[in-house]
């Protein structure tokens, strides 16, 4: 279960904590599960998909820098689009397997209604349009969006590391921008006209907004790259003298904390300041509180994590910043994050059955609930350690395909 030579553990074990907490926000029961309240989303605006898509795009740009480096631009999109049909079939596989239960059982479209949506209803109707990722079932939305980021990925490299990351980024910015006026509207209602004229029973369907939740990704490409290439110094950056920049985002954190905590409480709405707060929440979009909620925690975790190490820190900070670091190098975290995409698709599954079961066995209790959620999340391991298996037999076919070749 340790990381490769070429992989962060801890990147890898951010990527696993977020994953287990994906799963604890898909669980869905006929009443709440106590359990499920520990989440940190439950005291701020940053969620497990925030961290996931910023944190792929993260890795993206660390390893495809390191392709383009070694093995130039034709090896780099060579791998992006070999990846890209990877997740492709996985999603179709993904995608058959909750369709088909839900065609073959006989309250199918009662139990996944809400999920699957009028795939639910009549899924010979509409499995085209899933197929071709214009309409996409519950949780499985993720997956479309990434392999677009993936196919454009190669490009946003081989921008940073010419020296163009601060164009790579304005660019997404401003499409992050056309999302938050609703220019890219117009466009939406032209694609579900045309997709209704082409067939009478199509529509489009997704929760996520991909042209607003691209800022994320493409944030974490350029990141990875321009420090893989050697054109940011992550080091000065997280410095233990930039404790003021720690400060000033500790203290954003403290702010959208208390606009959680009171929004979890009740409704805001009906009072000036409310109703200006919600305006500018929009998950689907990634709205501006999602992303500066998501920047200041993200800024106040890289420099406790840089400085876990460091002497002289103020007891309780010092206790935090190696409280993270041992948290997320342990091995559990570390393994699924190291196969990420693969334990994303079966959490899918999962969820799916844990609906099933609820709706066939349920109400359960508080025990029976907290013992499905631990066999929930202990179960992200078998993806996890097939992809590991099937990696090491690929890499020994590689060997062995060498040593004939030396021979």
């Amino acid at each position: 279960m340790s990381a490769g030579p070429n992989r962060i553990a801890v990147i890898d074990g951010l990527r696993g904590y977020f994953l287990v907490l994906m799963m604890s926000s898909h669980l869905k029961f006929q009443d709440e599960a106590l359990l499920l309240r520990l989440h940190h989303g439950e005291f701020s605006f940053v969620e497990d998909a925030q961290g996931f898509v910023f944190l792929s795009g993260l890795v993206i740009g660390l390893t495809y820098a390191r392709i383009l480096m070694k093995q130039g631009p034709r090896a780099l999109t060579g791998k992006a689009f070999t990846r890209v049909g990877e997740l492709y079939r996985l999603l179709l596989v993904t995608l058959f397997i909750v369709v088909g239960a839900a065609y073959l059982l006989p309250d199918g479209a009662q139990i996944w209604g809400w999920q699957l949506g009028r795939l639910a209803e009549a899924p010979l109707d509409h499995i085209a349009a899933a197929v071709s990722l214009l309409y996409q079932p519950a949780y499985l939305d993720i997956l479309p969006q990434y392999m677009l980021y993936l196919a454009v990925a190669p490009f946003i490299v081989r921008a940073t590391v010419a020296g163009h990351g601060l164009a790579a980024l304005a660019a997404s910015f401003a499409l992050w921008m056309m999302t938050q006026m609703g220019l890219h509207l117009p466009a939406v209602d032209a694609l579900a006209r045309l997709v209704a004229e082409a067939d009478s029973n199509g529509t489009i369907r997704s929760y996520f907004n991909p042209l607003g939740w691209q800022f994320l990704f493409v944030c974490g490409v350029v990141l990875g790259a321009a420090v893989k290439c050697g054109r940011l110094d992550v080091a000065s950056l997280l410095d233990r003298r930039r404790a003021d920049l720690a400060i000033i985002a500790g203290l954003l954190v403290t702010v959208f904390a208390g606009y959680r905590v009171v929004h979890g409480l009740g409704d805001l709405g009906g009072t000036p300041t409310g109703d200006q707060f919600y305006r500018l929440l929009r998950r689907e979009d990634l709205s501006l509180v999602y992303v500066v909620n998501f920047a200041a925690i993200a800024y106040v975790t890289a420099w406790l994590l840089r400085n876990a190490a460091e002497e002289g820190l103020p007891a309780p900070v010092a206790f935090v910043s190696r409280t993270l670091h041992y948290a997320f190098r342990r091995p559990f975290f570390v393994f699924l994050g190291q196969h990420s995409l693969q334990v994303y698709a079966f959490h899918v599954l999962v969820a799916y059955a844990i609906v099933a079961l609820d709706w066939a066995g349920g109400p359960f209790d508080e025990m029976t609930k907290s013992l499905i959620i631990i066999a929930a999340v202990g179960s992200l391991v078998i993806p996890a350690f097939w992809h590991s298996m099937n990696q090491q037999r690929e890499a020994a076919r590689a060997r062995q395909v060498a040593a004939l070749g030396q021979r």
